[in-house]
């Protein structure tokens, strides 16, 4: 299941993200732009690749400390058009 953000801007500020890795996410990125988008907002869209893990090691085997999302651009417009 990807990881999706949205990236919201207001006349070139960066004003946050929305991040979510629900199954229902496209979904709910589709929704978010469609509003902010009528508002005057500027979105950008990332999706995550691959994640970053941060692991250690002990006498009880391996855990995960930590993971890290690792995201790249996408056309939001194509995830907007695209089917549910």
């Amino acid at each position: 299941m990807p990881i999706f953000r949205l990236t919201i801007r207001y006349d070139d500020q960066l004003l946050g993200h929305f991040e979510s890795d629900l199954p229902a996410a496209l979904q709910a990125i589709r929704k978010i732009a469609a509003s902010l988008s009528a508002s005057g907002y500027s979105l950008d869209l990332l999706v995550a690749h691959s994640e970053r893990r941060l692991l250690e090691t002990g006498p009880d085997g391996v855990r995960m400390i930590s993971r890290e999302p690792l995201f790249a651009p996408a056309p939001l417009k194509q995830y907007l058009d695209s089917a549910p």
